[in-house]
């Protein structure tokens, strides 16, 4: 092995470091599972509050101190950069497979083998701990290797015979590993806690295998009921690996068992066990993600430490989570178009979330059936207080006169340093003609005109100025902070407006409604508009001629979605307002409006702020002969919209008629649990189903969720026994949660040129994409045996590698494309 060069380790952070957290207070955070900074730098100051017995003030401050302390912030591009150029590639032995694994098990990062017995997974992973020891330029990292053996599969004679047949000193090999026997998932956990410990006394820990990560977990977590038990705990443990990785460059080899899947009539038919926990799959750039600050950014601009809204799926709760990292996978061909109320775009591999009985499970893409029903958020809730956003500045045109005395001061300074008018104009930046009238002719001039000219002179003029108005230069009113008001305005130039040369101008055929954001625009800067009739046209022009206002709309109109998003609620309400008085029309046959806009990414950022009042809304793209991209609200969904209201008379008394209309009216909502595990349900719970709900034919599928509403209030009296009460708990939350589970339409599959991308959120596994509820991410490597001693590797789950496989031989030497020599 290369000389070893010890690395400064940094020094570790304690719950006891924050301000306010005691010792007792830390062992009370720990106890409930909220043991380091991340778990409480994503905390909200309620939650912390009520777990640690704190007041909310200091809540908040403990809070802000572990962001602070783990430096949750924005980085650029080319740093990010220069952190990949630190990344090792450790070299498994064979070309073949490290080719699979672009060069080979990448630090800082999770890497799994999946297989059968037999496969190969043990050996590659005392290869590993080899090959970590060599030097760099040979593929090494040098380093040490911790192994973590859970199944009593490490074998230090192998580990020599391999040493022996590569010429290095077996006794020194065996001394550079780190092996440890886990006795049952809690102590396979604390082994991983331990590590932070060789660091910290300077060992130059660079590989950590995990030999098998799921045997002890799924020995002692048996049985469905147990599941989101296992899954919350494998979750925590991945975590604390990721954060290894992370922190100290490490790689991370981990093997796992798999499960036969009768569902595969060709092929292999097994699948790892561990579900969702640790998978992989990638949207397109253009996919809307939703953030726990209500800002809505492409998935292409998410940065590393975003903190990310996403979904609790035990508790079926909003919550919140750091984005650990972002993927680029440029080798996908074929993308899934997945279309419900909303619409999103996968690689087949990736994961979305369904309802199978009394428990949420992840499906594929490429597994998913129209007619399915995928989760969806029925209400974005943004849980961190939104504020005013403070708007850019713009310079203001002031204009002023110079007094009799004022114009007599500068003639004579002229005269005293000799100075020609051609001389003067073209240091003050003004023609002659222009300086002529301002001295002869009392024109007058900008004030920055006249600071410039008491700067060239000498002189202090502005004693001698007095302010000057015209109808294009007004002394106006330019507002520090969005407002609902302003928010509205802009809302409304985004369907109906356009920027003039120096002026903005609207056009709408409602004299009412034009009129009325004159009205706010002389309420908001203190200006009022043109309004003027077209000629041979039914519609009416508003323009705003002012040079200041259009510089505010042109810097804020690009990044307007931002500065929405980020608003108090009544800021986002006046903003769809005005858009929708620009571009919406209300249906007088059926409950409908509709919005049409060319811009389709427009509709797509409308479409998740209507989701944070709780109203579905549908987009279908290139209709009709314009090819517009329309955005609907329909049925109930209507009269929800009446909170929001159209300025338009006409209109808002067509909403109410629809309003009215469904107060009285009863609309089905589906909940795809099918009708006979409700049945069975209730009948084990000790009850006659036909008195809880209604015998259908098979037709009727799913339950509605009048009748969930009905089982739950019937149920919750009864005694249950404890897996009864699971899933009576499960229904409950299920009917108070903000998911909904939205019935699939269409499912086209396209070929596909452009990069993928994928979020890695350890806490959640899950976050928030074009208002669907979507998977995250890691490396992913299957192995199962071949013809005449062979192994074959395949990369099913990469965020950054195309899905391939390749062949690979186990020797005496380790790991070889070869077979034995």
């Amino acid at each position: 092995m290369a000389k070893e060069k010890k690395e400064k380790i940094p020094e570790e952070l304690k719950l006891t470091d924050l301000p306010g957290i005691g010792p007792t207070t830390a062992a009370k955070l720990e106890e409930a599972g909220y043991g380091d900074l991340m778990a409480i730098a994503v905390m909200s100051p309620s939650d912390l509050s009520a777990l640690a017995d704190l007041g909310e003030s200091a809540a908040r401050k403990a809070i802000l101190a572990a962001r602070k302390m783990l430096k949750l912030e924005f980085e650029d591009a080319t740093e990010y950069l220069k952190k990949r150029e630190q990344v090792y590639k450790i070299t498994t032995g064979s070309k073949n497979l490290d080719a699979l694994l672009g060069g080979g098990v990448e630090t800082g990062a999770i890497t799994e083998a999946a297989g059968a017995f037999g496969c190969g997974k043990t050996q590659l992973g005392h290869c590993l701990a080899i090959n970590v020891q060599l030097p760099r330029e040979q593929g090494g990292a040098e380093g040490k290797a911790v192994y973590i053996d859970t199944e009593s599969t490490f074998r230090p004679e192998r580990i020599k015979q391999i040493a022996l047949a590569r010429g290095l000193d077996p006794e020194k090999t065996l001394k550079n590993i780190f092996v440890a026997r886990a006795f049952n998932a809690d102590h396979q956990i604390l082994l991983v806690d331990k590590i932070t410990e060789l660091i910290k006394n300077g060992e130059p820990i660079k590989l950590i295998v995990v030999d098998s990560l799921m045997a002890h977990f799924r020995a002692e977590f048996a049985g469905r009921g147990m599941l989101a038990d296992r899954q919350q705990k494998i979750n925590k443990h991945l975590h604390n690996l990721m954060r290894l990785a992370e922190a100290h460059n490490i790689a991370i080899y981990i093997t796992n068992q798999v499960m036969a899947n009768p569902a595969i009539m060709f092929g292999d038919p097994t699948t790892p066990i561990g579900g969702h926990i640790v998978a992989h799959g990638c949207l397109t750039a253009d996919s809307l993600i939703q953030l726990a600050d209500g800002r809505i950014l492409p998935i292409a601009e998410i940065k590393k430490n975003e903190k990310l809204l996403c979904q609790n799926l035990k508790l079926q709760k909003s919550t919140e989570a750091i984005c650990d990292n972002t993927f680029i996978n440029p080798s996908i061909d074929k993308i899934y178009e997945i279309e419900t109320n909303n619409i999103i775009n996968s690689s087949p591999l990736h994961k979305f979330f369904v309802l199978d009985g009394f428990k949420i499970k992840e499906v594929e893409a490429r597994n998913l059936k129209e007619g399915n029903y995928i989760a969806q958020l029925k209400k974005i809730e943004i849980q961190e207080k939104e504020k005013e956003q403070k708007l850019p500045s713009i310079e203001q045109k002031k204009l002023v006169k110079i007094s009799s005395e004022g114009k007599k001061a500068v003639k004579k300074k002229l005269i005293e340093k000799e100075i020609i008018k051609k001389e003067i104009c073209e240091k003050i930046g003004i023609k002659p003609r222009q300086f002529r009238r301002i001295l002869n002719q009392g024109y007058p001039t900008t004030l920055k005109t006249i600071q410039s000219l008491q700067k060239t002179l000498g002189l202090q003029l502005l004693q001698y100025t007095v302010p000057f108005t015209t109808y294009k230069h007004k002394n106006l009113i330019m507002p520090e902070t969005l407002t609902p008001e302003l928010s509205q305005i802009f809302g409304y130039f985004l369907g109906n407006g356009n920027f003039e040369a120096h002026s903005l101008r609207f056009r709408d055929e409602r004299y009412e409604v034009i009129s009325t954001y004159n009205l706010l625009f002389n309420k908001i800067f203190g200006v009022n508009g043109k309004i003027s009739k077209i000629k041979g046209k039914n519609c009416f022009n508003l323009d705003i001629n002012s040079v200041e206002i259009t510089n505010l709309f042109k810097k804020v109109i690009p990044n307007i979605f931002d500065y929405i998003s980020l608003s108090p609620e009544k800021h986002i309400v006046a903003f769809i307002k005005g858009f929708v008085d620009a571009e919406g029309y209300v249906s007088k046959n059926r409950a409908r409006i509709t919005i049409a806009q060319k811009n389709k990414q427009i509709l797509r950022y409308m479409q998740l702020f209507l989701l944070r009042f709780g109203i579905r809304s549908f987009i279908r793209y290139n209709v009709g002969k314009r090819k517009k991209n329309v955005l609907e609200i329909r049925n109930r969904d209507v009269a929800k919209y009446l909170a929001i209201g159209f300025t338009a008379q006409d209109k808002q008394e067509m909403l109410k008629k629809w309003f009215e209309y469904y107060k009285n009216t009863y609309t089905k909502e589906i909940i795809p649990i099918e009708r006979k595990q409700v049945w069975q349900f209730i009948k084990d719970a000790g009850l006659f189903p036909s008195k809880v709900i209604r015998p259908r034919p098979t037709s009727y599928k799913y339950i509605t969720r009048k009748e969930l509403e009905k089982i739950i209030s019937i149920l919750i009296k009864q005694k249950l026994d404890r897996q009864l009460k699971q899933k009576l708990d499960f229904l409950i939350n299920l009917s108070n949660s903000n998911i909904c589970f939205e019935k699939i339409r269409k499912i086209t599959i396209k070929e596909n040129k452009e990069p993928l991308f994928d979020l890695s959120v350890p806490t959640t596994e899950n976050y928030i994409a074009n208002g669907f509820l979507v998977h995250n991410s890691t490396y992913r490597l299957y192995l199962r045996k071949g013809k005449k001693e062979s192994r074959i590797a395949k990369m099913i789950d990469s965020p950054n590698l195309p899905e391939s496989e390749t062949i690979f031989f186990i020797t005496p030497r380790g790991i070889e494309d070869g077979g034995e020599k």
